[in-house]
This record gives structure tokens, C-alpha cells and sequence, in this order.
């Protein structure tokens, strides 16, 4: 794969932050109007949610799972076009790991803090997963015959518990992956011919 040049990588750069801070901004206007309700009350009556120029916009969890997400690779895409812009092929300096040090922060904040919130949030208000809601029964036979139950709360921390672990392997694969950008790839030695009789075959000479 050839490497691309300084200008290639320019360009890709501020490529992704534009798209990506366009995303980011239509998916934070995306999930702000699927928020709204598709009713609520006033005097007693029911009556349907209108707001202006955005009522087009579907409303519902599934909806504003979908701009959470497109929020999500739009700050992906803004951190990679910095890297690829102000990092990757450049001198290493003070200043300069200093501002990688300060994106690598930012992706732990998104990927340690504000996923799993969000995450919380929309289990426990728009899918209503309570400990009264039961996900499973385990059959009796598998358990000695007790009764037990997975409720979906405990499935909601399950998959908690299942993200936390696969970004942790995530993240040191990649850290380690990372440390080989920059260095020169080891180019794999041709064997040495040999003779019909497995001995080592000199060419040339007198």
C-alpha cells in the first residue's frame, strides 16, 4: 500500500473535520427533535407534538439511537482528520504530543464515559429495561429446578459490561498496533538457493 503524501493527508484531514463537524452538527438537530413526544396532554386533552421546520424529523428511541450514532462517527471522523492533518508524517514536539495526548482524551471521554451514559440513559427512560420487566426465564431443569429469572435490567448491565470489555482489548490492540506507524517495514529475506544435494548454492565467481 503506498503512503500518502504530506498534501494527500492535508487534504483527507480537513476533509473528514469538515464532514465530520457537519455531521456532528445535523445529528445533534436530529436528536434533539426525535426527543420530543409524539403527544402530551394540555387541559386533559391529548394532542399531537408539532414544532416548526424540523416536525419532519421521526420521533422515538429508535430515531434518536440513530442521531446518537451518526453523533458518534462524526466525532470519530473529526479525530482521525485531526490526526491525519496535525500528526500522522510530522516531527514529534512538546506542543504537538500535547495535542495528540488531548485526542486520545476525548476518545476515552466519548468511549468511557459518554457511550455507556447514553446507553444508561436510553435503556432506563425510552426502553423502560426495570428490574420488573423479565428479559428470560431460565428453564428449571438447568437451574435445580429453581425459579430464576433474568430481568432486563440485569440485561441492560450485561451489555455494559460486555462494551467496557471489548473497548478495553480494543484499545490496547490498538495502542500497541500504533506503535509501529512511522517505522520502516521489515522486508522479508529471500532463502538462500540450494544445490539438488541441500547444500548451498554459490553463484558467480572466478
Amino acid at each position: 500500500m503506498t503512503e500518502l503524501t504530506k498534501s494527500q493527508r492535508n487534504r483527507l484531514g480537513w476533509s473528514m473535520l469538515v464532514a465530520g463537524t457537519i455531521l456532528l452538527g445535523a445529528a445533534v438537530i436530529w436528536v434533539h427533535y426525535s426527543s420530543f413526544p409524539h403527544t402530551r396532554f394540555e387541559n386533559g386533552v391529548e394532542a399531537a407534538v408539532v414544532v416548526d421546520y424540523f416536525n419532519w424529523i421521526p420521533r422515538g428511541w429508535f430515531w434518536k439511537s440513530v442521531g446518537f450514532l451518526a453523533a458518534f462517527a462524526a466525532s470519530q471522523l473529526m479525530l482521525v482528520g485531526a490526526a491525519l492533518a496535525w500528526v500522522l508524517g510530522e516531527k514529534m514536539t512538546w506542543s504537538r504530543a500535547t495535542f495528540v495526548a488531548w485526542l486520545v482524551w476525548i476518545e476515552f471521554v466519548l468511549i468511557y464515559g459518554m457511550v455507556p451514559s447514553e446507553w444508561l440513559n436510553l435503556s432506563q427512560t425510552d426502553l423502560d429495561w426495570s428490574p420488573q420487566k423479565i428479559f428470560v426465564t431460565l428453564p428449571a431443569w438447568l437451574v435445580l429446578g429453581n425459579d430464576v429469572s433474568i430481568s432486563y435490567a440485569a440485561l441492560k448491565d450485561i451489555v455494559s459490561i460486555a462494551y467496557h470489555n471489548v473497548v478495553l482489548v480494543g484499545a490496547i490492540i490498538f495502542a500497541y498496533r500504533i506503535q509501529g506507524i512511522g517505522k520502516p517495514r521489515k522486508v522479508a529475506e529471500k532463502p538462500a538457493p540450494v544445490s539438488p544435494y541441500g547444500r548451498p548454492l554459490i553463484t558467480g565467481g572466478d
